[in-house]
């Protein structure tokens, strides 16, 4: 089964609100990727996370990217970029590596984040 079915539209946009035991796996505000194993939240990966903060941006973001798609070639079950707020994953947009929209909308997802920094 698809983690599609827990998709709700919620007044602002569609989220998957998390059980009690996937709360325990939320860690702040925030867009990542979230990844399911018989649609249960196992896991959020925050690509930023993984470089190391140097002055040239655009490598910066590369190096990002890198990490992200890294990650996603090694991930198990399904993968979605989602808005991390409050107990809620907003916006999920599915995550797979031979979707070049989805990627897209990652590579431009880490470059608003960074351009914020």
């Amino acid at each position: 089964m698809s983690v599609t079915y827990r998709i709700e539209q919620a007044p602002a946009c569609r989220v998957i609100n998390l059980s009690e035991i996937e709360k325990d796996i939320y860690a702040g505000a925030g867009w990542k990727l979230a990844r399911f194993e018989s649609d249960t939240l196992v896991e959020l990966f925050y690509p930023i996370d993984e470089v190391v903060y140097q002055d040239d941006i655009q490598a910066l973001a590369d190096e990002a990217l890198t990490a992200a798609t890294s990650w996603l070639e090694q991930a198990q079950g399904e993968v979605w970029l989602v808005m991390c707020s409050g107990y809620q994953l907003c916006d999920p947009i599915k995550i797979d590596p031979s979707n070049a929209a989805a990627l897209a909308k990652l590579a431009r997802v880490i470059g608003e984040e960074l351009a914020e920094i």
